[in-house]
């Protein structure tokens, strides 16, 4: 059957990082019109990105405990990608 919590994992991570690309590219499409409206919601979408960066950091440490060698290496890769994405919409502020 698989490691439900490591594709747990895996799925959280890459709604973060497609999620924080799309905003990105739509914050700096938006930003060219200077829309204050559109910057308060750009504000308010990134203290919910918090909230799932946390969720998302909390699955991938409880999916270290259950997973063998290679989930482990994966795991830590999408560590780093999740830490990238978070340093890069802390930079969009």
């Amino acid at each position: 059957m698989g490691n439900n919590i490591f594709q747990r994992a895996k799925e959280a991570v890459s709604n973060l990082v497609g999620n924080h690309d799309e905003h990105k590219h739509n914050h700096d499409h938006q930003h060219q019109h200077q829309n204050p409206q559109h910057e308060q919601l750009s504000a308010q979408s990134s203290d919910f990105s918090n909230e799932d960066i946390s969720v998302a950091e909390n699955i991938i440490s409880s999916a270290m405990a259950d997973s063998s060698n290679a989930e482990r290496q994966q795991l830590s890769e999408l560590q780093e990608e999740l830490d990238a994405t978070k340093d890069n919409s802390q930079q969009d502020l």
